[in-house]
């Protein structure tokens, strides 16, 4: 709180003295600080997330954390204390609540109609992110502080869970395949959450109005998110960041005063990068070492990059660069990249014999999975399922093209046309996602709300480093996003749209009226105590009902998750797993009425009516199952018990 005060004070007076035009710069401290803090609400639900649910997607875990900041969003609108959004950020959330009512409209024909009300409720999760930093920041120095709170909390995640690497146990369980998997249990989804809050942190490090230390800590985060996406290994990661690096240099109107802590922190990290991808490469029996080690270089690295920070916030402060020096300094670095990308492409044909040839194999790589691990890193190991998926995904799109198959139809309609063993919930791309379960009415809606969110921070980006480093947060997102499945784990959405949202403040200053504010905070309130509260209530009530010690009380237990969630097959589910046989048939088969393509529900059912007797209706409900996943090894050892 004492930093985040110091963060507002001085960026308010360096504001003035520099003559920066800022609406509201003369607010008092305690305001901004006020104006600041629901910041706090996504940013702790984030971390919490990450840290305590290992970076679950089950709306069980994140469902009471979207109703908390649903209600802290109502709380600053009915207060009165809401300023008046811009036109683009709000024609953007618009379009984001629209695709979260056509998904939950979708439900209707889903094979899953729970999941498709989970997943609308996280894209309004996502809208509501976006919408608490665009009516609460007034100026430059609150979105300078509210970008702080973000990236400071995902770079304290960072170190802590660096340090977790170096003094844990059992590092080995920490651990997914040679890559760090800690405390997002995905490791791209991890090197996703914390690679969003990069050039954010880095640019906030370059903020001349900032204090040293802020600065310093600022920039030893931005290492510290670089050495743990190095320990995570993601291709996707890296892909985004390359992206998203091309973009923020583009956009960014101060490039130079942005290159030296950008520079710095990428310096310190990749001298490094043996250590930090070592684990990749150990033996089983050198794995636990390697990969405390490379939890030790990690924090190192961050503290490294945060002394030299200081020492650069220090002389930054003193030191004055002339016109003149700065255009040279410019010339010399556009000749220092364009030098680089033209030895990049010389030495790729001079190494490369046949390169056409080369491609092809590379393209053949793409298209499956490698059967061993390959290269000294994951990072030159190009095989996965998703050429697969994004096949059957581009084929039910093919079919369904208006409407689609219905949201998260997709995991249905992959385990029948498959070709691999892998059964994914999601397709590994956001737009491929939207198009096979929403179809053009979806992907219309997801594209244009996702232009108009760069457009709304396009303004701020031009005009200040830190804005350029949301903008580049943002397309780093957008291209993560669209490789990978990380948009449905929340714990990446949240700190992107929280970031995206504190771009496109308006920073007009205009209080809402009481017109506007208390509709949209009954609205708020309604999403939170109607829409996110009572399926999570539910959740709560079915894992008390297993742990009940009686029968009645388990009974008790799952008629309120009825209540609260009758679209849920999880109560009917759990009644018949505490039921003895052939009592649990009836609600399995209530649950099968709900959801009649669910592969494991049909299952279920067929082992009910086993244990029953019933082996004519085992048979009809296994081949059930067969046909809804035809290589489903349990179905078919079902079926032959059955016989």
């Amino acid at each position: 709180m004492f930093i985040l005060g110091r963060l507002l004070d001085s960026a308010t007076r360096g504001e003035r003295l520099t003559g920066t035009p800022s609406d509201g710069t003369a607010a008092a401290l305690p305001g901004s600080l006020l104006r600041v803090l629901p910041i706090a609400a996504v940013v702790a639900a984030a971390w919490a997330l990450a840290w305590l649910t290992r970076g679950s997607f089950d709306p069980a875990d994140w469902l009471g954390y979207a109703a908390g900041c649903s209600l802290v969003l109502a709380a600053v609108l009915l207060a009165g204390t809401g300023i008046v959004p811009g036109r683009w950020a709000l024609a953007a959330v618009g379009l984001l609540l629209a695709l979260a009512l056509w998904t939950a409209l979708s439900l209707r024909w889903s094979p899953f109609p729970t999941f498709a009300r989970d997943e609308a409720l996280l894209v309004a999760f996502y809208a509501v992110a976006f919408l608490i930093p665009i009516v609460t920041l007034h100026h430059d120095g609150e979105r300078r502080a509210a970008t702080a709170l973000v990236v400071g909390g995902l770079g304290s995640l960072a170190v802590a869970g660096a340090l977790e690497l170096h003094f844990a146990d059992h590092p080995e369980n920490l651990y997914w395949g040679g890559r760090m998997a800690f405390p997002v249990s995905y490791p791209n989804a991890l090197a996703a959450m914390l690679l969003v809050g990069f050039w954010p942190s880095a640019t906030l490090a370059a903020e001349r109005r900032l204090p040293v230390v802020a600065r310093a800590l600022l920039l030893g985060g931005a290492a510290a998110l670089l050495a743990d996406f190095l320990l995570s290994q993601s291709k996707g990661g890296a892909v985004g960041l390359a992206a998203s690096g091309i973009v923020f240099f583009a956009v960014c109107p101060f490039r130079l005063r942005a290159l030296l802590p950008v520079g710095i922190a990428a310096a310190v990290v990749a001298t490094q990068a043996q250590s930090l991808t070592e684990p990749y490469r150990a033996s089983p029996e050198g794995l636990a070492s390697a990969i405390q080690h490379g939890g030790a270089v990690a924090a190192v690295a961050a503290a490294v990059a945060a002394a030299i920070g200081l020492v650069y916030a220090v002389l930054d402060r003193h030191v004055q660069v002339g016109e003149t020096a700065r255009r040279v300094a410019a010339v010399l670095v556009a000749v220092a990249v364009v030098a680089g990308a033209a030895g990049g492409i010389a030495a790729f044909f001079t190494v490369v014999d046949r390169p056409t040839h080369f491609l092809g194999d590379q393209w053949r790589s793409f298209k499956h999975l490698p059967q061993k691990q390959q290269g000294s890193t994951h990072f030159f190991s190009l095989g996965s399922n998703r050429y697969d998926f994004w096949r059957v995904a581009l084929h039910e799109f093919e079919h369904h093209p208006v409407a689609g198959i219905g949201a998260r139809g997709f995991a249905n309609a992959y385990l029948v046309e498959g070709r691999s063993s892998e059964t994914p919930q999601r397709a590994h791309s956001l737009e491929m996602d939207v198009l096979s379960e929403t179809g053009i009415v979806g992907i219309l809606l997801l594209l244009s709300a996702g232009t108009l969110f760069f457009v709304a921070a396009w303004s701020w980006a031009r005009r200040s480093v830190v804005g350029a480093g949301i903008f580049g947060a943002g397309t780093y997102f957008a291209v993560h996003t669209g490789v990978d499945w990380v948009w449905t784990i929340p714990e990446v959405g949240l700190p992107a749209f929280a970031l995206l949202g504190i771009g496109a403040s308006w920073g007009g200053g205009r209080t809402l009226s009481a017109r506007a504010a208390v509709p949209a905070g009954a609205v708020a309130l309604a999403l939170a105590l109607l829409a996110f509260l009572p399926p999570w209530l539910s959740e709560r009530f079915v894992d008390r009902a297993y742990s009940a010690g009686t029968a009645r009380r388990a009974a008790d237990e799952l008629r309120w998750a009825r209540r609260l969630d009758p679209l849920s097959t999880d109560p009917l589910v759990a009644e018949a797993v505490l039921a003895r046989p052939p009592v649990g048939v009836a609600p399995l088969e209530r649950a099968v009425a709900k959801e009649p393509r669910r592969e494991d529900l049909r299952y279920l059912l067929g082992n009910a009516y086993l244990a029953a007797g019933r082996k004519a209706a085992a048979r009809h409900e296994f081949r059930a199952a067969l046909r809804l996943y035809p290589g489903g090894d349990l179905a078919r050892q079902g079926l032959a018990r059955a016989r």
